[in-house]
Order: C-alpha cells, then sequence, then structure tokens
C-alpha cells in the first residue's frame, strides 16, 4: 500500500476508480489516456488542492480530496485545511486504511503551517464519523450545508 497525489501522470487510474465508484464495476479493457481536458490539468495544477490516492497492488483503491483556504486577517495569512471528501473501496473498508487516508490532512496541515483542519459529515453517516472521532476529531458545532449549483450542474 501507498499513498501518492493524483498528477496529470497517474490520472487515468483516478478516472478508472471513478468509473468504478459509480458504477459498481471495473472498466473493461481499460487504456492510459494522456489527453486530458484542459479543465482537468488547469484543476489538477491549482496549488491550493491536493488529492491523495491510495494505491494497492498498481491499482487506486481510495483517495482524498482536500483544500487549502488561506485567510487574511486575525490569521496572519495562515489558512484551514478543508477535507471535501473521503472515498475507499467498499472490499477495503473495516481494514484501518481510510486512517491513512486521513493522515494525509495532518501531513499538509504540517507542511503548510495551517491553523487547522475542517470537515462536514453527514449527521446520519456513523461509520464517517467513528472514523473521524478515532483521527482526533472534535463536534464542533451543527452546521447547514448549503450549495448553489450553476444552472447546467444542476442534477
Amino acid at each position: 500500500m501507498k499513498i501518492e497525489r493524483v498528477t496529470a501522470n497517474n490520472y487515468h487510474l483516478f478516472d478508472d476508480m471513478i468509473y468504478w465508484r459509480i458504477n459498481g464495476k471495473e472498466k473493461q479493457n481499460s487504456k492510459i489516456d494522456f489527453s486530458l481536458s484542459k479543465e482537468i490539468r488547469d484543476e489538477l495544477n491549482n496549488e491550493n488542492l491536493y488529492i491523495q490516492a491510495m494505491v494497492i497492488d498498481s491499482k487506486m483503491v481510495g483517495w482524498i480530496s482536500m483544500i487549502y483556504m488561506p485567510k487574511v486577517g486575525k490569521y496572519n495569512g495562515r489558512g484551514h485545511i478543508y477535507v471535501d471528501e473521503l472515498w475507499l473501496e467498499p472490499t477495503y473498508r473495516g481494514k484501518g486504511l481510510a486512517g491513512h487516508l486521513m493522515s494525509c490532512a495532518d501531513d499538509l496541515n504540517k507542511t503548510l503551517n495551517a491553523m487547522g483542519i475542517r470537515l462536514y459529515v453527514s449527521g446520519d453517516n456513523d461509520a464517517a464519523r467513528s472514523l473521524y472521532e478515532n483521527c482526533g476529531y472534535k463536534y464542533a458545532d451543527e452546521a447547514l450545508f448549503m450549495t448553489k449549483y450553476n444552472s447546467k450542474n444542476d442534477d
């Protein structure tokens, strides 16, 4: 098992994992495609975006997506790490592997000298809440998650 940053060079493995997550099965005849769209390349090159993937037997089986949000004012330019998403293939769950992905947030927090790490979790997602508590996260407050999409993204 290793954890590596998702880049243009290994994005095809990440794309295969996303396909599996959406469809519940592996792609047939998956081929390496280095012709990424400009949008994907731009996102992967965003200096504040960090996507770390767990690789087992040359296959990505999970990831953590984080963003560094710089702050000005009272934090003197130090910001927070936000964990946007954590996912692990169901066959790899319950084996302590998600904790390894969560440690990526701790490492990034130290590397960037951030103020701390923040994340949101659904109140009814007991497994995720337990994971985060075991990683040292504490309940902070109730929050209402709101979103606004562009009309082309309404699903």
